[in-house]
């Protein structure tokens, strides 16, 4: 992973993000301790259940650790750092261009949604050249573009509660931190920037599984969406805590719909795949049923002797899952891991049959 330059990119550029993070942030934060403590408190438990809640909506395996976290790294650091200077910037040529009075009330509306949204799906892409089997179709850039839009929210709920402490005069710290954890948090976490970068990593997840006209409009179409929805939420419409939930439901409606057409994309391919598999002779018949459902594959280690025979059917169902999603797509395909992984699951069943069967006395 870290032979590859779009690693070096990855860290340079959340280091960049840092840097621009902490210029601006730093003064608050320096002014105000026993909030930003407050806040880092109620707010790292939230990512943390975000992220586990995230990389478990794959319907066939978790996704891996170590790529979650590029994901929420990127989003947090580096796309939030990045949006800081892009959006005023953006927000100051709307200002001279349209007028000030405009720019108060619409500039978020139309700066935000282009910058960010850009800029959280540049780390689905980064990720994809990180490690290119990681992104190979919708549900891939589903996930990792809700991780990386996850990073992006806790970044910037973390503002809001500096913001926050402003605005309330400086006076309460620790009750303005606990106040914006709830309206940010509590009120506002179901249809904020994870649901519009998942919509948009989606459809880039289309063109990087395979690249075709069709998949590079789904791309577009994708962003162009994510765009949408977040200009929606930042527009004075609907003001007030109380519509809160009128206003977000078409941003969670919206990743409700696309999870639900890109999972099913995937199991369809992952079955198809199975039964050719089966057919084969990869597979045994009934073993793509185990595979499909982790429960069943918990289930079936108890099942297993502990020890070499538990690792080794570990690794074999490792194997076929590998297998099965290698059909998928993704950069820069292996034309010799299909029959690699066949021949590495014959080996693993033959081992796994010899340390069950039986010794003799």
């Amino acid at each position: 992973m870290t032979a590859r330059p779009a690693f070096w990119l990855w860290a340079v550029t959340c280091l960049i993000g840092v840097s621009i993070a902490l210029r601006v942030l730093g003064p608050q934060v320096r002014a105000f301790p026993a909030g930003t403590v407050t806040g880092f408190a109620l707010l790292s438990p939230a990512l943390a259940v975000g992220v586990w809640m995230l990389r478990r909506l794959h319907p066939v395996r978790t996704r891996p650790l170590g790529y979650a976290l590029i994901a929420v790294a990127w989003g947090g650091l580096a796309a939030f750092g990045l949006a800081l200077p892009v959006n005023a910037a953006f927000q100051a040529v709307l200002g001279k261009t349209a007028g000030p009075e405009f720019n108060a009330t619409w500039g978020a509306a139309i700066a935000a949604p282009v910058d960010e949204e850009i800029l959280k799906l540049l780390g689905v892409a980064v990720l994809a050249l990180i490690v290119p089997s990681a992104v190979r179709g919708p549900l891939d850039g589903f996930g990792y573009g809700a991780l990386v839009g996850l990073g992006f929210q806790f970044s910037e709920n973390f503002l809001y509660v500096l913001n926050t402490i402003v605005m309330t005069g400086a006076t309460q710290d620790v009750n303005a931190a606990v106040f914006s954890f709830g309206s940010r948090v509590v009120g506002g976490a179901w249809w904020s920037h994870w649901a519009m970068t998942a919509v948009g990593g989606a459809g880039l997840g289309c063109l990087l599984g395979r690249a075709s006209r069709v998949n590079a409009g789904l791309a577009a179409g994708g962003l162009l969406l994510a765009m949408a929805v977040h200009s929606w939420w930042d527009t004075p419409l609907l003001p007030g805590a109380a519509l809160l939930p009128v206003k977000g439901a078409p941003i969670l409606i919206a990743a409700v719909v696309t999870y639900r057409v890109a999972r099913h994309w995937y199991l369809a391919r992952f079955r198809r795949a199975a039964l050719a598999e089966t057919a084969g002779g990869v597979l045994v018949p009934g073993e793509s049923h185990v595979l499909t459902y982790r429960k069943w594959r918990r289930k079936e280690r108890w099942d297993v002797p502990p020890g070499e025979p538990r690792r080794l059917l570990a690794r074999l169902r490792a194997a076929e899952l590998d297998l099965l999603d290698d059909g998928l797509g993704g950069l820069e395909r292996d034309p010799t891991a299909a029959d690699r992984l066949r021949a590495d699951i014959r080996d693993l069943r033959h081992h796994l049959n010899a340390a069950q069967r039986p010794r003799a006395a």
